[in-house]
């Protein structure tokens, strides 16, 4: 009987520090507000699925990152792909503006799959970074409706 007494006040305990917790927890919606999705695909040159192969050039100061992520569809803007940008045979590139803060969603680990919204970097400048794709707003994941509604916005 005592095991049950102690059973249910670890679990009112745990109870009232979730409580007590979420408060402190950022609303998501109101921390990091995101554009249509009409809008994200309409300011990208390239929107892109793909899978994040390797993870590189962390920045400790600025938490940002590169990543070279296996290309496997284009939706849009495969015609703005240059042999340049494209690795390992053309079907790799790297993406930069991972952990970029003015991005909401823009988290990956090696072996994540997702949709890119990307841009060629306007501001890149020097012959390490000519022609570099950069992340422009939240990453989706792969699911059947996301890419119906991706594809419906590039039509």
């Amino acid at each position: 009987m005592a095991s049950l007494r102690t059973l249910r006040t670890g679990r009112a305990a745990l109870l009232l520090a979730g409580l007590l917790l979420v408060p402190l927890l950022p609303p998501c919606a109101a921390s990091c507000p995101e554009k249509d999705l009409e809008d994200r695909e309409e300011e990208a040159n390239v929107v892109l699925t793909g899978t994040v192969d390797e993870i590189f050039n962390v920045d400790p100061v600025h938490n940002t990152y590169y990543c070279k992520v296996r290309v496997w569809r284009y939706l849009k803007g495969k015609s703005s792909i240059n042999r340049e940008i494209l690795l390992d045979g053309g079907n790799k590139v790297t993406i930069g503006g991972f952990g970029n803060p003015r991005i909401c969603d823009n988290q990956v680990a090696t072996g994540d799959t997702r949709i890119f919204f990307l841009i060629l970097d306007p501001e890149a400048v020097g012959p390490d970074h000519k022609n570099e794709l950069m992340l422009n707003s939240s990453l989706m994941r792969i699911t059947l409706r996301n890419l119906e509604e991706v594809e419906h916005c590039v039509e």
